[in-house]
């Protein structure tokens, strides 16, 4: 008999008793047209193929089906040959050296159609007619009903809406009890579009649902189960629904201790958001669809497979909101979730725009994205109305859920003062941390690990009342600090177990303009992870060995110990999965031989010790020049530190502030020389308001050495920043003096005028230097108005 795949396509037509099985595929049952010519040259190559395949004639058998492909037939076509001639022979075909790439183009057209035909109602509806379509003998009754059936379950959640019809359909009993069957197989895949169904108007058809998902056993229909005993108006549903949640219960070991159903949704919902393996696995047997119950119509659309989830999360929340309506905890998690989608979409683009070569799913190119971006601007708009309480909340619930760009995202709203409510809901300098104070939160954050956490939190608290003093304040000023230094650099992981090379990594790439973090083993190196999270590149000692052992001093076996292991726990991780890693050669070189060939393959280069730091260098920048991520690490790292220094040029020196920004000079200084200008604007005033005079050399000789370099060229704002900041620094130095005069005659306006208020700004200069200053700009203007 051949393999039931090939029997299901290849349909069952039987005329008789015992007549012959036609080789007519349900694809043909869905269109018989007759053969054109060229489908019959194409089928009769086909055939001439398979025979000198027969023969052992391989070289030909392969130019045959070259032959074929190359009158470029309808993948239909292909698809009944792969059929024809069944998996096994295909598979057999396939390993013959001579006809490999050639039966790999086959197979491709043979996938294309199969899953074009699959997403077809047709199809779906013509397979399910084969459950209970009776034919002339028993043998083949079954055989049919058997492969029909694992047809329908590998098509998978798209065939639910029409399965479900036929659970109520008491004219159809037999009908009825197989799909049914279908859906129990289908199993988890069928769970997300069956817990929708449980809203259908129809109270048969969701005693029904419910009885098919207690068959299914699986826990995530625990939540609209509970909804249906808790709430349904039809006692029957309210019984089967359960029995159904009991029998969930006991399979799953939750007998005796379930939650109540709010808890549930929440839990559920909870799970979505904080993403995970089993959920990626869950977006891929869903196939990324959302379903919509109408009446008693379920249909689907197809989102994104990255929003999949946060969808899920979203509609779980307001189910839950809707049926259990004195819940408040949904709403803090539903404004986490909303801010989640769109900076999802932004991340992604942001990376898309980047991209030289074309995505291999259409959801992912620049135009989808930006579709999408598009759609979801106006959450913030829904985020912003559920208060400030709910937005501390939701920012802790992104946080435990170490979904750090989401509580970042959420930061950001609550710069505005009015929206912050910060004189309510920060604890002050007495309270401390207060659970009961929502914005707890945010103090609290000033000291996380993760420093994304801290250096929004520092500029948040910043964008509030500087009067107002708050727990943890005097944090403030030194994590923006730190974010406007730091976080304007490139930033590299070296993890050696050798601390001499940890150090000569260290030298070598400080040398040439790196931020470096250094981690003795692979437990540091997720600390340091932790602590800074964007990282452009990760170079770890190939000769990584286990140093954890037990109290026997055996060796633990912990994937970071060794450099395979924490390479691929690296790849795992959604922080570094796309940081290229680098891979440090032993000085040995026999050694360095067998760690290159074990796991070179694994890393983006390889480096060789005693470091060089040229050659580490151009090792690292050749292949942050053409990666994607990295690009997008260091705007990323630049806006933060833009804000930060945004947020230090905020605080008014003219009026009282708790803020002392003397502890941040030395980064605002660093930041203005190789920066983007956006960020030398914003730290040139914030030096405007906190520099002491001692300091105008810094500044002068910065603008200088841009000046003479042409780097000032053209960039009327920057030159503003650094008049303004000259002004209020001190404007009576000799370099100063020639840099304001020079401005004062420079071609713009704009800039002439920033000139002269920056001598005002001064005070009261030399009669020397304010005679130069007078006679220089004077404007001998005696015509002008006499009416001459």
């Amino acid at each position: 008999m051949r393999n039931s795949l090939t029997a299901l396509i290849l349909g069952l037509s039987l005329g008789g008793a015992g007549a012959a099985m036609a080789p007519l595929s349900y694809a043909a049952e869905l269109d018989n047209n007759p053969g054109v010519t060229a489908e019959e040259q194409i089928r009769e190559i086909l055939s001439e193929a398979v025979n000198e395949y027969r023969t052992g004639r391989f070289n030909q058998a392969a130019a045959r089906l070259a032959d074929a492909l190359a009158l470029n037939p309808e993948n239909r076509l292909i698809y009944e040959f792969y059929l024809a001639i069944g998996h096994a022979k295909f598979i057999r075909m396939s390993e013959r050296a001579e006809l490999t790439e050639v039966m790999k183009e086959v197979l491709r057209r043979h996938n294309v159609y199969q899953r074009e035909l699959r997403q077809s109602e047709d199809y779906i509806r013509l397979l399910i007619s084969k459950l209970d379509e009776r034919q002339d003998t028993r043998f083949t009754d079954e055989r049919q009903r058997f492969v029909a059936t694992r047809e329908l379950v590998a098509i998978g959640p798209i065939a639910i809406p029409h399965l479900i019809k036929h659970l109520v359909d008491n004219r159809e009993d037999r009908l009825r009890v197989y799909c049914r069957v279908v859906i129990t197989q289908m199993g988890y895949r069928a769970v997300v579009p069956l817990m929708e169904a449980l809203k259908a108007e129809d109270s048969r058809l969701v005693a029904a649902i419910a009885v098919s998902l207690a068959d299914i056993q699986d826990p995530r229909a625990l939540p609209p189960l509970q909804n249906l005993v808790d709430h349904h108006e039809d006692e029957t549903v309210r019984r089967v629904a359960a029995n159904a949640i009991q029998q969930i219960a006991q399979v799953n070991g939750l007998a005796g201790r379930l939650d109540s159903g709010a808890t549930l949704y929440f839990k559920e919902a909870l799970r979505y958001f904080r993403d995970g393996d089993q959920v990626r696995d869950e977006t891929v047997a869903n196939e990324a669809l959302m379903w919509r119950m109408d009446g008693n119509d379920l249909t689907y659309e197809r989102v994104p497979a990255y929003a999949w989830n946060e969808l899920i999360a979203e509609q779980l929340l307001f189910d839950g909101a809707s049926a259990y309506t004195d819940t408040q905890a949904f709403y803090p998690l539903l404004a986490t979730v909303l801010a989640a989608q769109m900076t999802e979409v932004e991340e992604r683009l942001n990376i898309a725009r980047e991209r030289i070569t074309e995505p291999n799913r259409s959801y992912l190119t620049t135009a989808a994205l930006e579709e999408r971006q598009q759609a979801v601007e106006l959450l913030e708009d829904r985020i912003i109305a559920f208060g400030a309480t709910h937005l501390y909340r939701g920012i802790q619930q992104a946080i435990v859920s170490e979904r750090y760009d989401v509580a970042a995202r959420m930061m950001a709203l609550l710069r505005d003062p009015r929206l912050a409510h910060a004189e309510r809901l920060l604890p002050s300098k007495g309270e401390g941390l207060m659970a009961g104070k929502a914005g707890t939160v945010l103090v609290a954050a000033l000291d996380h690990p993760d420093k994304r956490v801290a250096y929004h939190a520092a500029i948040t608290l910043a964008h509030l009342d500087p009067k107002l003093e708050f727990f943890n304040a005097e944090k403030v000023v030194p994590n923006l600090a730190q974010a406007v230094g730091e976080w304007a650099m490139k930033v590299v992981l070296v993890v050696d177990p050798d601390y001499r090379s940890r150090n000569a990594a260290r030298n070598a790439l400080q040398s040439q303009g790196f931020f470096v973090i250094t981690a003795a083993d692979g437990f540091e190196a997720r600390a340091r992870l932790a602590e800074t999270p964007v990282k452009d590149a990760i170079v770890i000692a190939g000769d990584l060995i286990p140093t954890l052992r037990d109290e026997w001093g055996r060796t633990i076996e912990v994937p970071e110990q060794t450099a395979a292991g924490l390479i691929a726990a690296l790849k795992a991780d959604r922080r570094t999965a796309n940081t290229p890693i680098f891979l440090s050669l032993p000085e040995n070189p026999e050694l360095a031989v067998a760690v290159e060939n074990e796991l070179g393959d694994q890393v983006s280069g390889v480096v060789r010790r005693p470091y060089d730091a040229v050659e580490l260098e151009g090792t690292i920048n050749l292949v942050l020049g053409d990666a994607e991520l990295p690009e997008t690490n260091r705007r990323a790292r630049e806006q933060v530190a833009l804000e930060a220094a945004t947020a230090l040029a905020s605080v008014d020196p003219q009026n009282k502030s708790q803020f002392a920004l003397e502890p941040a000079l030395d980064a605002l200084i660093a930041t203005i020389s190789h920066r983007a200008d956006a960020l030398r604007i914003q730290a040139l005033r914030a030096i405007a308001h906190t520099a002491a005079p001692s300091r105008i050399n810094q500044i002068t000789d910065v603008y200088q050495e841009l000046d003479s370099a042409g780097q000032l060229d053209g960039k009327d704002d920057v030159r503003i920043a650094f008049l303004y900041a000259i002004g209020n620094v001190d404007a009576t130095t000799e370099a100063a003096v020639e840099i304001i005069a020079a401005a004062m005659q420079h071609a713009s306006r704009e800039v002439q005028r920033a000139a002269h208020t920056a001598a005002g700004h001064g005070g009261t200069p030399s009669s020397a230097v304010l005679l130069r200053y007078q006679q220089q700009q004077r404007l001998d203007v005696r015509s002008p108005g006499a009416g001459n």
